[in-house]
């Protein structure tokens, strides 16, 4: 989540990663993903303008995961990815254990939270990169809540991202899934705040449920999630508050189209009014190919000032050479308000994952 706490990779990270098929207990599982990205973006930004016209970089992950089964028939487990680019500042992606059983799975440690454990969003039936929800590779700016300048996606809720945390899922009773999540703060790793040093985001409550089935020939994803925290390291103007928010999207597919809609409101107490947010998507699959169209609304209002509205509309095309390599291309035009202004962007790449 790139709005009140770090950005994280970890969606990311596991769709470009197959999930992997936990071997016999006990042993470690390893996958790695790289990435390279190859873009060029014009914004009346100037800042936000690529060097030379063009640029290149990677985007690379180590994933381990190891599990065991207890004799009363417990499961448990780790799951660590390691980042692996020579820029990269976190040397750590997310780092938790898991517990399931009868009773659900619980998740201890630097993983996203319920909210995003059961996201569904228009943005999602899009390419993973080169869209609106992930302009990996490009210099474009969106919104950032953090900096009072609005979303890009509807999944844009103020949320846990990968602080340390508690979450609990239930099991899945005819395709329903509920969760709940509980951090402290914001801090991640083996950090441990200090009472005097205020966190952007404190006292981080998740909860969300999901469906997940078919009717006949169409299948259907759709959830509804919800973030509740306390801020208090605001700027001096603006007195401690409460942000609150929701989410809610669905996802239909059939005879290889996904269609997706989303929806979001944020209640940003004393920082700003409030925030709607709407993304919507297709995406059509066949063989190795897919297709896809995605695009953004949102506006964040202000008593003081005028609103902020980010718009934008991205396109894509993904081709899966082998098991493991694809290539891809794609475009991204719009008008941040809250970043690039307005701006073109486009982008190319090949994804090798094991």
């Amino acid at each position: 989540m790139k709005k009140f706490l770090l950005a994280s990779s970890a969606m990311v990270a596991a769709t470009a990663v197959s999930a992997p098929a936990f071997a016999e207990d006990g042993k470690i599982n390893l996958s790695v993903f790289t990435q390279f990205h190859a873009s060029s973006t014009d914004a009346d930004n100037n800042a936000d303008d690529t060097n030379n016209g063009h640029d290149f970089n990677t985007n690379s992950e180590i994933k381990l995961t190891a599990s065991n089964t207890a004799d009363n028939g417990l499961k448990y487990g780790l799951v660590i990815e390691l980042e692996a680019d020579q820029d990269s500042t976190n040397n750590a992606d997310e780092n938790y254990i898991w517990l399931e059983g009868d009773f659900g799975r619980i998740e201890l440690g630097d993983q996203d939270g319920a909210k995003d454990g059961l996201l569904v969003t228009g943005a999602d039936v899009g390419l993973m990169y080169g869209m609106i929800d992930n302009p990996t590779g490009s210099s474009v700016s969106g919104g950032s809540v953090t900096a009072g300048t609005g979303a890009d996606t509807a999944a844009d809720v103020a949320d846990s991202s990968d602080a340390t945390k508690i979450t609990y899922y239930t099991p899945n009773f005819n395709g329903f899934k509920a969760g709940v999540t509980y951090a402290a703060d914001g801090s991640q790793g083996n950090a441990v705040s200090e009472r005097e040093v205020d966190q952007f985001g404190e006292q981080i409550i998740e909860a969300a449920v999901a469906y997940s089935g078919s009717v006949n020939d169409f299948s259907i994803e759709a959830g509804f999630g919800g973030t509740y925290l306390d801020n208090t390291n605001l700027p001096s103007a603006v007195d401690e508050n409460t942000v609150w928010g929701v989410q809610t999207g669905i996802n239909v597919g059939y005879a290889g189209f996904t269609v997706g809609v989303g929806y979001s409101y944020e209640d940003g107490d004393e920082f700003f009014d409030d925030q709607h947010s709407f993304d919507a998507g297709i995406n059509y699959t066949t063989g190795p190919w897919q297709f896809a169209v995605a695009g953004v609304w949102s506006e964040t209002d202000y008593e003081a000032t005028d609103e902020i509205t980010n718009t934008a509309i991205s396109a894509g095309v993904q081709y899966e050479v082998a098991p493991g390599l694809s290539v891809y291309g794609s475009a991204i035009t719009g008008d941040y308000e809250g970043g690039s202004d307005e701006f073109t962007s486009v982008q190319s790449g090949v994804l090798v994952s094991f």
